[in-house]
């Protein structure tokens, strides 16, 4: 049976589709030269806890890692306890290429809204055996842009509207909320009174082309955070020829609780043609 060490026993439905944890890198060392100058080693000790830092200053941490085509792999870790302001960090090792695409997630850094992360996503290159570096990056991408994604997580569908290079819109098909309303009603208000799920909104994005056919997607829920009070950096790696993505939670859920744990869905196209003909504006309601 797969581990499933970091994911809260409460939010299991949402990672019915995640492929077994893979333990390929175990006894792995990778050193990662940073395009922000903030160089770190990576060293998998064994199945279950990794090193990362800068060379002779690595810290020690519990992983989570999932293959999610050939010799590509998605790697999220935190340290525990959790400091103040907490720090995620998950990374997009593409072993093919020599290439490292680095989410890096804090809680607790804005003075308004402190159940609401931010995100910042940093490029890099892994060095190779002989010492020498790839001189490419991955880099942002607008393949995903006017195409829409319905995501079946097994208790709930989403469907994500990529709109634009900066935010994604969301929308649901009558089906998926009245799934909503049974199965997490807790999803339907917020703290003041009004709907935190809707028929659409749109909130922060950004898309990252790791290879043909695979994308990483950031995704904030600041629109969720100012009406029910938290929200989450969603970080996701999707198979665009298998239609099927795993990813990370990073935040707090509805009772406050620390949350950051990985899953995965399966997706199909959706016409989202209503969606995205509507008037474009920041936090569409």
């Amino acid at each position: 049976m797969a581990e499933n060490k970091l994911v809260p026993e409460k939010y299991e439905g949402l990672s019915i589709f995640r492929p077994p944890l893979s333990f390929e890198l175990a006894g792995k060392c990778f050193d990662l030269v940073m395009d922000d100058g903030f160089d770190n080693r990576l060293v998998f000790t064994d199945r279950k806890t990794l090193k990362f830092g800068p060379e002779g200053e690595e810290a020690e941490f519990e992983y989570d890692c999932l293959k999610m085509d050939d010799l590509c792999y998605f790697v999220n870790f935190e340290a525990r306890p959790f400091p103040n302001p907490r720090r995620g960090i998950t990374l997009i090792l593409d072993l093919k290429e020599s290439l490292v695409t680095a989410a890096y997630a804090t809680l607790g850094l804005d003075p308004k809204f402190p159940r609401m992360p931010s995100v910042d996503i940093v490029f890099g290159a892994i060095r190779r055996e002989d010492g020498t570096l790839p001189t490419k990056r991955h880099g942002y991408t607008d393949m995903l842009l006017g195409k829409s994604i319905d995501w079946n997580y097994g208790s709930f569908n989403i469907a994500h509207v990529y709109q634009t290079e900066r935010y994604y819109r969301v929308s649901f098909t009558p089906r998926a909320l009245e799934r909503i309303r049974r199965n997490n009603p807790q999803m339907m208000a917020g703290a003041d009174g009004r709907p935190v799920i809707r028929e659409a909104y749109e909130d922060y994005a950004e898309y990252v082309k790791i290879r043909d056919g695979l994308v990483a997607v950031s995704l904030l829920e600041t629109n969720l955070c100012r009406r029910n009070g938290h929200g989450n950096s969603l970080f996701f790696l999707m198979n665009l020829k298998e239609m099927h993505d795993v990813g990370r939670s990073f935040g707090t859920n509805g009772e406050g609780e620390d949350e950051n744990y990985t899953f995965g869905a399966f997706g199909a196209w959706f016409d989202a043609s209503e969606v995205k003909g509507m008037e474009s504006m920041y936090y569409l309601h």
